[in-house]
């Protein structure tokens, strides 16, 4: 008896520790965090059923897993109308862990007690911490290259034979390309995703900055350092989305959950607009891109016999003009998940015929768009619902970093597939099922 109860305890511990290794997935390669996935999968089943957990409340539980799946499932619906068949199921594959996550983390309801939840929120800042280093050092290592100057090959690339095209904004931009790329290559994580990353992981050590800082300065300093370097690294990499959700959700979660005085309100209202004039005007990458909107707002793509003009401003415009050409012939059921890309394609050369969209596959650039191409009204409602529970459950339980969370989500959501990358699903599939399905662990220190 006392060896199967060790057996249980065991299994129990390898679950728990296999999740603690999962928050490190921003530094976890593509094949690893699919093995530790799979195998943290199989664990969590096994767990569930040999400790045979019950479930409080389990009505109200079972109804949020079946919101959890439902878009996903709906999405796998729509392979029996679409025509790319094997496009489609690469797709569903690509986003199992939204179907997978929330089930294993109901089967394990409650297995995570406050410490344990904040030990995952720990490692995930840590291992987010630690790529950003990484780069750091990496680049620094190859300034030589970051700084030279344009090259033929990017010269003739970028069609700027003509001297009078180098302006000191077009070099600036095409260096700025050059820096993104060659981040890209060592990392292959997009800029999105790492400011998603770096968003979430700043909002919780300054939390836990604040606190160390009231009992042992030495670590709330340490901490807050920390948050400088995420905060200058992420105006670096000028992810524009990513720092407007974060300026948006931190003052939405502190005005609808926040208990700080007015005075307190104002001064961090100073503080965050000096940040981003600062931002603005020291860090040339983030000026480039804030200027992209102002020069080409409502613009598409244009191209000559000499000369092409894109940036990812007009590139956006050029795809949304697509989608919701897409979406009015097809408005109930969409295209199908497994057309959906194919479709864009089509509209991308017969309705624009920018050479840039023939140097790869663009997709919708906004998850609220791909569920209204690829699944219809049906399937944005049913996404729209998922994030509205999410939501719905933060401000109930008045937990800040959750509500913080489904905050830059929805808003990130807007310019992003969030869901159409492994490091876009990871992120909200972990997150969203251990919040869900951990609240009443939860408390507002976390």
């Amino acid at each position: 008896m006392k060896k199967i109860q060790l057996n249980k305890s065991t299994l129990n511990q390898i679950f728990i520790g296999l999740t603690f290794i999962l928050a490190l997935f921003p530094i976890l390669t593509f094949g690893l965090r699919s093995v530790i996935t799979i195998v943290w999968v199989l664990c969590g089943i096994l767990n569930a059923l040999q400790l045979n957990i019950k479930i409080k409340n389990k009505r109200k539980y079972l109804i949020f897993l079946i919101v959890s799946i439902l878009p996903f499932l709906y999405l796998c619906i729509t392979l029996f109308y679409s025509e790319n068949y094997n496009l489609g199921q690469r797709r569903v594959i690509q986003m199992l862990p939204f179907f997978l996550f929330p089930i294993i983390f109901y089967l394990n309801k409650g297995k995570f007690e406050g410490k344990q939840l904040q030990h995952i929120f720990w490692f995930f800042s840590v291992s987010v911490i630690i790529l950003v280093i990484y780069q750091i050092l990496y680049s620094l290592f190859r300034l030589d290259y970051l700084m030279a100057e344009l090259s033929k090959e990017e010269i003739v690339r970028n069609l700027l034979s003509d001297k009078n095209l180098l302006n000191e904004d077009v070099v600036s931009d095409v260096k700025i390309r050059r820096f993104r790329s060659f981040l890209l290559d060592i990392t292959d994580t997009h800029f999105t995703y790492q400011g998603l990353w770096i968003i979430f992981s700043l909002f919780f050590l300054s939390k836990q900055g604040l606190q160390k800082f009231k009992l042992k300065k030495y670590k709330g300093l340490l901490l807050f350092s920390m948050a400088v370097i995420l905060v200058v690294w992420l105006f670096l990499i000028s992810s524009r989305m990513p720092i407007i959700a974060m300026v948006i959700a931190a003052f939405y979660v502190m005005f609808v959950l926040g208990r700080i005085t007015i005075k307190s309100q104002l001064l961090l209202l100073l503080v965050t607009l000096l940040c981003l004039n600062v931002g603005y005007f020291v860090f040339t990458p983030f000026r480039v891109r804030v200027n992209e909107i102002f020069k080409n707002k409502f613009e598409l793509p244009t191209e000559t016999k000499n000369s092409y003009s894109y940036t990812s401003v007009n590139v956006r415009n050029g795809i949304y003009s697509c989608v919701l050409s897409l979406a009015k012939e097809n408005l109930i059921f969409g295209v199908g998940v497994g057309d959906s890309q194919d479709e864009l394609n089509k509209c991308y050369n017969i309705k624009i015929g920018a050479k840039i969209f023939t140097w790869k596959d663009y997709n919708t650039h906004n998850q609220y768009f791909f569920f209204l191409v690829a699944s219809g009204l049906f399937g944005v409602v049913l996404f729209l619902a998922l994030l509205y529970l999410h939501w719905k459950t933060a401000t109930n339980r008045s937990n800040q970093i959750y509500l913080y969370f489904i905050t830059i989500i929805c808003l990130v959501s807007l310019t992003e597939n969030i869901l159409s990358r492994s490091d876009g699903v990871m992120f909200f599939a972990f997150f969203s099922g251990i919040f869900l399905f951990n609240i009443n662990e939860l408390n507002d220190n976390n």
